[in-house]
């Protein structure tokens, strides 16, 4: 993995990164892991946690779901406003703390996204994206059991994403907390993974595709350079 530069040489060589000229194409050297890495995380979200995500959709009333669901992602928040100002985007950083402070106190913990109300939208940074920035080209991909899809550059910071909840409640963060945490996150999912089992011949190929396309967009902030857009048209 290349170096990472400090952050103060970051900032100040940040308007020397060229993002249109880094190289975001699929990579995926060690596909047949990756893909029985795919299938038993598959097999075990089937067979256990979907059936109970099902069930929460269908007893759960929406308000609740979405409070709960605003709830954890204020707290996974404090990642992306940390990683807004380490990218350099001072704008994006004082909206997500600002998101933080008031759903964290006027929002009740989060439950209700105050912010969002009043205008404030979420920002969506991460580690990831900071290390692109910072010049680490995109790198291989890796599929890690019940984590899901990352490439090797985005992995820490999901990995930081996974537990931040843990961390900021400490002995707070039990078992039913992070459950609960799990159970919102999978039933957020369901129509997506349903639609992508219904249209995909193969499910493997659809969600690495589908990755790659999503993290080239936040990485740009939704404006990814066309000409890589229409060469892959072609």
């Amino acid at each position: 993995m290349n170096k990472i530069w400090p952050p103060l040489v970051v900032f100040a060589l940040a308007g020397c990164v060229n993002l249109d000229e880094l190289d975001y194409e699929v990579l995926d050297p060690h596909e047949d892991g990756n893909r029985t890495s795919y299938s038993v995380t598959d097999w075990i979200d089937r067979k256990t946690i979907v059936p109970v995500a099902r069930g929460y959709r269908r007893v759960a009333p929406g308000w609740f779901r979405e409070g709960v669901g605003n709830l954890f992602a204020n707290l996974r928040g404090i990642d992306s406003a940390v990683n807004g100002f380490l990218q350099g985007k001072v704008k994006s950083g004082v909206i997500d703390t600002a998101r933080l402070l008031l759903n964290s106190t006027v929002g009740v913990g989060g439950f209700f996204d105050v912010a969002g109300y009043s205008g404030l939208v979420h920002r969506e940074e991460d580690l990831g994206q900071t290390l692109a920035v910072w010049g680490v080209t995109h790198n291989q991909y890796v599929y890690v059991p019940l984590l899901g899809p990352a490439t090797l550059r985005d992995l820490p910071g999901k990995l930081i994403n996974t537990v931040l909840p843990r961390l900021v409640l400490g002995s707070g963060y039990g078992w039913w907390v992070g459950g609960l945490d799990l159970l919102s996150a999978r039933a957020g999912l369901l129509a997506a993974t349903d639609m992508r089992d219904a249209s995909s011949l193969d499910p493997y190929a659809f969600t690495r595709e589908a990755y790659y396309q999503r993290r080239k967009f936040v990485i740009f902030d939704g404006d990814p350079p066309f000409d890589d857009f229409f060469d892959e048209q072609e």
